[in-house]
């Protein structure tokens, strides 16, 4: 009878030592990192770096441009535009067109008795980079040269991030590290004396 309880134990640690044995799937990061009030941003696409306000109060995120036309490319919808950035001058940019967006407008930009409480703008797919983190994020265009930063992080982009944000930091990642940030047009970040949006 001992023999078979032997045999049972001996069957239990070749089961387990196969399961220990076997490759486990990769973990889902979820080290996640703090951005300051401001930070600058790398869009790949574009090939600049721009400061951007990261605003958790904001679920999308919007890049400051201007002449905003649709047009279509093998029966594909994309947008032509130009970067609204002082000092910058990249026109008849091109992208291929994700969606439309119905953003809420402040009351101060409409007359409450128009009933125009919503502005649509085209979302194009960006990929930001801050810091050495890196992803695919939806961004609407619209002019934002009243702005001081001419880009806006929203929630969702921080999601994406895995990223929290310190009100009492500002360009706490530093510079973007992501490939082919070294051949990047670049603005100048905020100043610290300067007003934020």
């Amino acid at each position: 009878m001992w023999w078979r309880w032997l045999s049972l134990l001996l069957a239990v640690l070749l089961f387990t030592s196969t399961l220990s044995a076997a490759p486990a799937a990769p973990a889902k990061p979820t080290a996640r990192v703090i951005y300051g009030l401001h930070e600058q941003v790398f869009i790949t696409q574009l090939r600049v770096v721009l400061p951007a306000k990261v605003d958790t109060g904001a679920d999308s995120s919007s890049l400051s441009a201007i002449n905003i036309r649709p047009f279509t490319r093998d029966g594909e919808r994309w947008i032509k535009f130009d970067l609204a950035v002082e000092g910058m001058e990249l026109n008849n940019l091109e992208l291929p067109l994700s969606h439309n967006v119905r953003i809420r407008r402040r009351a101060s930009d409409y007359d409450p008795e128009e009933d125009k409480g919503y502005a649509r703008r085209p979302v194009v797919e960006l990929m930001l980079c801050i810091g050495n983190r890196a992803a695919t994020v939806n961004v609407n265009l619209a002019d934002r040269r009243s702005f001081r930063q001419p880009l806006l992080l929203g929630a969702s982009a921080l999601r994406k991030m895995r990223a929290l944000v310190d009100s009492e930091f500002e360009f706490s990642a530093g510079v973007p590290l992501c490939e082919g940030v070294e051949d990047a047009l670049r603005y100048p970040p905020l100043n610290e004396d300067e007003e934020e949006d």
